[in-house]
C-alpha cells in the first residue's frame, strides 16, 4: 500500500518512519473490521486507491502541499447549526386603515368648512357695496337732493290725534288743531322748494334734450326721475291725512294736496319727454315727438301749462291758519 507524507505529500516507502523529503515523522495507520485503512491528514481522511482502478484519486507527487490542501474537502462541523432568531416584523394592525380613513374624512370636513367660510366672506364683501349704494340712493330721495331733513317725509306725530300732545298739566285737553297746523305748515313750506326743483328740471330739459351726448341726457333724466319720486312720496303722506271737515285748516289741507298733485303732473311730463329723447342717437330728428308730452298739459290755444298755472294761483291762499 502506497503512503504519502502528510506534510509535503511526497510518496513514502512502506517502512519509512520519517519523510525523506521534509523530514516529518510518518504517522502509522491501522485497519479495523476488514476495512481498508485511511491515512490521516490535517484536512480530511484520504481513501487509498487500488492500483488497477483508473478512477481512483492519485495526487501528483510533484504537486505542492498547498495544492493538495485545495483538493481536500472542507471538514463538516459536528455542532448543529444555530437556530435563526425569529423575525421581529409584525403586520400592521387591522385598525390602521380605519384610522387613516377617519383622519382623511376629518381633514376633508375641515377643508369644506373653510371653503364655505371663504365663500360667505366673499359674498358678504361683494354684496355689501351694492347695499350701501341702495341705501345712499334712498337717502338722496328722502333729502330731496337739496338738503331736506330726513324727518320731513314722516309726520313728527299723529296729526289726527284728538288731543294736543303739548298738554302736560293734566287739565282739560284741547283739540289737536295746533298739532294739525304744525304739520300742514311743514308740508306747505316744502312746496316752494319742490316747485324750484321742477322748474330747474324743465330748464335743463329745454337746454339739453337735443344733445347728441347720450350720457348728458341720461344724467339729467335721472335727476328728473328722483325729483318725481320725492314729490310722489310727499303727495301720498299729505293725502293720507285724515283732516275733519270741521277743522279750520280743512280747506288749506285740500289746497296743499292739490298743489302736490300739480307738481307731480309737471315733473311727470318732463320725465316722459326725457324717455323719448333717450331712444334716439340724434334726437334733433325727432323734436316734435319728444316735446309732445309737454304740450299735452297746455291750456288750449296757449303754451301755458295748466298745472303750473294752477300752482301759481293756488299757492298763496293754501297757507295754513294758526289756531290759538
Amino acid at each position: 500500500m502506497s503512503r504519502y507524507c502528510a506534510s509535503c505529500g511526497k510518496l513514502l516507502a512502506d517502512d519509512a518512519k520519517f519523510c525523506t523529503s521534509c523530514g516529518a515523522p510518518v504517522e502509522q495507520t491501522t485497519a479495523s473490521n476488514g476495512q481498508p485503512a485511511f491515512e490521516q491528514t490535517g484536512f480530511l481522511d484520504t481513501p487509498q486507491a487500488k492500483p488497477d482502478d483508473p478512477l481512483a484519486y492519485r495526487p501528483d507527487p510533484a504537486a505542492s502541499p498547498a495544492a493538495v490542501e485545495t483538493t481536500q474537502r472542507i471538514p463538516v462541523a459536528d455542532t448543529p447549526p444555530q437556530q435563526q432568531p425569529a423575525s421581529t416584523y409584525a403586520p400592521d394592525s387591522p385598525q390602521a386603515p380605519a384610522a387613516k380613513k377617519s383622519s382623511t374624512k376629518a381633514l376633508i370636513a375641515v377643508i369644506v368648512v373653510l371653503v364655505a367660510i371663504i365663500i360667505a366672506l366673499v359674498i358678504f364683501f361683494v354684496i355689501k357695496p351694492f347695499d350701501n349704494a341702495a341705501t345712499q340712493t334712498t337717502a338722496e330721495i328722502t333729502k330731496l337732493h337739496h338738503d331736506v331733513d330726513d324727518d320731513d317725509l314722516n309726520p313728527l306725530d299723529d296729526p289726527n290725534s284728538l288731543f294736543d300732545d303739548d298738554d302736560e298739566d293734566g287739565s282739560q285737553a284741547t283739540l289737536s288743531e295746533q298739532n294739525l297746523y304744525r304739520h300742514l305748515s311743514e308740508y306747505y313750506d316744502l312746496l316752494e322748494d319742490l316747485d324750484s326743483q321742477v322748474r330747474a328740471c324743465a330748464q335743463a330739459f329745454n337746454g339739453s334734450y337735443l344733445e347728441e351726448d347720450r350720457t348728458t341726457r341720461q344724467n339729467l333724466a335721472d335727476v328728473a326721475e328722483r325729483t318725481e319720486d320725492t314729490i310722489e312720496q310727499y303727495y301720498d303722506i299729505v293725502e293720507d291725512l285724515d283732516v275733519p271737515m270741521s277743522s279750520k285748516n280743512y280747506s288749506s289741507w285740500k289746497d296743499i294736496v292739490a298743489l302736490y298733485d300739480d307738481l307731480d303732473h309737471r315733473i311727470d311730463a318732463i320725465c316722459d319727454a326725457w324717455e323719448i329723447s333717450l331712444k334716439y342717437a340724434k334726437p334733433a330728428d325727432h323734436k316734435d315727438e319728444i316735446v309732445a308730452p309737454l304740450s299735452r298739459d297746455n291750456v288750449a290755444g296757449t303754451n301755458d301749462n295748466k298745472y303750473r298755472q294752477d300752482f301759481e294761483d293756488r299757492y298763496p291762499s293754501a297757507k295754513p291758519v294758526e289756531v290759538k
